[in-house]
C-alpha cells in the first residue's frame, strides 16, 4: 500500500506519542531508582554510625556524606537537568526517610515523617545537587566546570564548620577529609576543561567554591538559633 500524504500527519502525531510515551516510562524509572536507592543508602546510614570507626563516622551524619551520596544517585540514572532537579530533591528527602525508617526499627525515633529540619533542607539543597550531577556531562566546557561548585561547596563548607564548630578531636579527621575531598572535586573539574574552558571559568569556579564556604559555615552557625 503507498502512503498518500493524508497518511503523513498521522504517523507523525503517532510517532510524537511513542517518544513521548518512551520518554516518560524511562523517567518514572530513572525515579523509582533513585527513590529506591535513596531509600536503601539512608536506612544505611542509620547503623553506619554505630560500627563505622569514630574517625569516619560522621560520613553517616553528615550534610557533606548524603550530598555525595544524592549527587552519586543522579549522575548513576544520566537524567536531563530538569528531571535531575526533581531527583535531587526525592534523594535528599528519602534518604532522611530512610534513616528514619531504619532508626525507628533499630528502637531510636527520629522525628515524624517529612517533618525534619533535613527534609527542608533537602528540598532547597537537592535540586541545586541534581543539577549539577546532570551538568558534569555538559557539552559545554564552562558547564562542565561549574558543575563542581555546589558539591564541593558542601564539602568544604560543612568541612570547615566541624572544624571551627563542632569537634577538635578524633572526628575531626572525618572533616579534614571531607575538605580534601571537595578541593580534589573542584581541582579535578577545573583540570578536565582546562584546554577547553575560557580562563577566567576556573578562576570563578574556585572563587565560587570559596566564597560560597564560608557563607555556608555562617549559615550552618546560624541555623539552630533560626530553628528555636
Amino acid at each position: 500500500m503507498t502512503e498518500t500524504r493524508l497518511d503523513r500527519p498521522t504517523m507523525q502525531a503517532a510517532r510524537r506519542q511513542g517518544s513521548r510515551a518512551v520518554t516518560i516510562v524511562l523517567g518514572a524509572g530513572r525515579v523509582a531508582v533513585v527513590a529506591a536507592g535513596a531509600l536503601v543508602l539512608g536506612g544505611l546510614t542509620s547503623p553506619a554510625q554505630g560500627f563505622l570507626p569514630e574517625w569516619l563516622g560522621g560520613f553517616a551524619n553528615s550534610s557533606g556524606g548524603w550530598s555525595v551520596l544524592v549527587f552519586a544517585l543522579v549522575l548513576a540514572v544520566r537524567a536531563r537537568p530538569a528531571l535531575s532537579a526533581v531527583l535531587g530533591a526525592v534523594a535528599f528527602v528519602l534518604l532522611v526517610e530512610g534513616y528514619r525508617i531504619v532508626s525507628g526499627w533499630r528502637g531510636f525515633p527520629y522525628d515524624e515523617p517529612f517533618q525534619n529540619v533535613f527534609t527542608i533542607l533537602g528540598l532547597l539543597v537537592g535540586p541545586v545537587i541534581g543539577v549539577s550531577a546532570a551538568l558534569l556531562r555538559a557539552s559545554s566546557p564552562t558547564w562542565r566546570t561549574l558543575a563542581v561548585v555546589p558539591l564541593s561547596t558542601v564539602l568544604v563548607g560543612e568541612g570547615l564548620y566541624g572544624l571551627v564548630v563542632l569537634d577538635q578531636g578524633p572526628g575531626a579527621v572525618y572533616w579534614v577529609l571531607q575538605m580534601v575531598l571537595g578541593a580534589a572535586f573542584l581541582a579535578w573539574g577545573t583540570m578536565r576543561t582546562r584546554s577547553s574552558a575560557r580562563t577566567w571559568v576556573p578562576v570563578v569556579t574556585a572563587g565560587s567554591v570559596v566564597a560560597l564556604s564560608i557563607v555556608f559555615v555562617v549559615a550552618y552557625t546560624a541555623l539552630p538559633g533560626l530553628l528555636m
